[in-house]
């Protein structure tokens, strides 16, 4: 096995809606940054924390099972972007509730007015970083980094590591106990979509980048199937009350998501993944994205804790309120806004990879 092999985008897109709907189901919006602050807090048994171990693991068996496992060892220069990228992630996520997947993914499936806004920082930080990469190029060219590859043992790696995983999940599972039960089933759909993205490498920074860099589309279309099947299987949710209908409305519309959106878009662009992306390229053995988990995590924290617990910013309401979109536009009129900007987004990349009126050369 290769790394050639690697899986059409909108397979992992298509996964990741059935992956958000399923922990929805349970109660747990699927959110990464929850799990960064609370390994900030050093709260290792939740919930959150399982989601992100169980990417990891199946990102890493992935790439072992494929051979693309490798220790990666930027330069010192990426290494100076990796924190700086990582604080600003902590910062924008802390301030929209969310990173990208939870404070605009799962949130605009959820029908939260709070997801639409940090889409719109999304896109500003996004451009802010591109102009921002288009000076480095010409600046500071990245040059250098060491990469240690064990292909013959990777394989071998995998299995182990694999049946380690297998044996935890089963281990939740006969416990019979509530908690452990859902931790078992959380980790198990996990793994099995952290090994899915990393052989689609979904990313959703660079659907956000590749249309105004390359013209390429298939990534970005790849989350619009994606938010779209999301938002279809929690509208039910709601729409039938098999779940309550303000669950997960962010009270961050629409300071709080759009200044986070731009914190969050700079950032991500600057470290050149999104929260799923940093996950499956920690688990190929990228040393970049560790280092920004760690400063993303304690950034996070930190500024959580004084956001929740000494200014009490979201029960003053200083960085806005939860609008759920549904009170002001009903049910289906709430589905069509959120179906004519993914259907707008659709069109803005198809016509701009056609005409490449907006291609940012770097």
């Amino acid at each position: 096995m290769s790394s050639f092999s690697k899986w059409n985008p909108l397979i992992g897109g298509f996964f990741l809606g059935l992956f958000a709907i399923l922990l929805q189901f349970y109660g747990i919006p699927l959110n990464i940054s929850e799990g960064f602050k609370n390994l900030g807090d050093l709260n290792f048994y939740n919930v959150y924390i399982f989601i992100i171990l169980g990417i990891l693991s199946g990102a890493f068996i992935s790439s072992c099972f494929y051979q693309d496992f490798g220790i990666k060892i930027p330069p010192k220069f990426e290494i100076i972007k990796a924190i700086l990228a990582g604080i600003l992630m902590g910062i924008g996520s802390s301030l929209a509730l969310g990173d990208n997947i939870g404070g605009f993914y799962t949130a605009t499936a959820n029908l939260s007015a709070s997801g639409i806004s940090m889409f719109a920082g999304l896109i500003l930080g996004t451009l802010i970083g591109l102009k921002y990469l288009l000076w480095e190029a010409e600046k500071f060219p990245s040059k250098g980094g060491i990469n240690i590859y064990i292909k013959k043992l990777s394989p071998i790696v995998g299995i182990i590591v694999f049946v380690i995983i297998f044996g935890k999940i089963i281990t939740l599972f006969l416990s019979g106990k509530g908690e452990n039960l859902i931790l078992g089933k959380v980790f198990l759909f996990s793994a099995i979509t952290g090994f899915i993205l990393q052989r689609n490498k979904l990313c959703m920074a660079k659907a956000f980048r590749e249309p105004f860099i390359s013209g390429e589309t298939l990534m970005t279309k790849s989350f619009i199937l994606s938010l779209f099947i999301t938002m279809t299987g929690i509208f039910f949710l709601k729409f039938l009350k098999i779940q309550n209908p303000f669950f997960y409305i962010l009270p961050t519309f629409m300071l709080g998501s759009f200044i986070g959106g731009i914190l969050f878009g700079l950032g991500m662009t600057l470290a050149d993944s999104c929260a799923l992306s940093t996950l499956w390229k920690l688990g190929e053995g990228q040393i970049k994205f560790f280092v920004v988990i760690i400063f993303w995590g304690l950034s996070n924290s930190i500024s959580r804790y004084y956001l929740d617990k000494v200014y009490k910013v979201w029960e003053k309401g200083y960085l806005g309120k939860a609008i759920f979109i549904p009170d002001y536009l009903t049910y289906p009129g709430s589905f069509i806004l959120i179906i004519g900007i993914l259907l707008l987004c659709f069109l803005f990349v198809e016509w701009n990879k056609r005409t490449k009126k907006l291609i940012i050369k770097i």
